[in-house]
């Protein structure tokens, strides 16, 4: 299932990305893989959503630290070039857009839910993944604007999250 989101996301930023702006966006994608991996290394035996491979993940992705790894070196990079790279100007229309990719990602979680590519655990829900697609959606492009701004609101989201789900320590 995750090799399939990957092949689309590929396909869609080979259509409307802008790649030759990367180097531009470069910082927030790093911003955006260090979330990810930190999400990884803080909660590794404590993960409110973990994926699991179906179909052919089995053989391309068959761990969730693999699908994990894939998603963030494979789908970020083309991710960020469309995200990014077409950002309105409006005020309007960039909340709109902020609210476009959320519900995007939510589909995708979805149909990766009913699928059983991913679980929740530990009181993680569709609705808290609608949330944290809203907050990290907000935050690529306030650190695109003002990367300081992102990693301190970063850090008060991840507090807070941390709080709200009341994971271990790790060892």
């Amino acid at each position: 299932m995750q090799t399939s989101f990957i092949v689309f996301f590929v396909i869609v930023s080979l259509f409307l990305g802008k790649w030759r702006r990367l180097s531009e966006f470069y910082s927030t994608l790093l911003f955006w893989i260090i979330g990810d991996l930190l999400y990884g290394a803080l909660l590794y035996h404590y993960r409110v959503w973990e994926f699991q491979p179906v179909w052919i993940d089995h053989v391309l992705l068959p761990t969730h630290s693999i699908i994990a790894i894939a998603i963030a070196f494979l789908i970020y990079p083309c991710v960020i070039v469309v995200y990014l790279g077409i950002f309105p100007q409006s005020p309007f229309k960039r909340l709109g857009w902020i609210l476009l990719w959320a519900v995007i990602f939510e589909c995708i979680e979805l149909i990766a839910y009913m699928n059983e590519s991913i679980i929740h655990q530990h009181g993680w829900t569709l609705l808290w993944s609608f949330i944290f697609n809203i907050i990290t959606y907000s935050l690529l492009a306030i650190h695109n604007w003002k990367p300081w701004v992102a990693w301190i609101l970063a850090i008060f989201f991840i507090l807070l999250l941390w709080n709200i789900f009341d994971p271990p320590l790790p060892q």
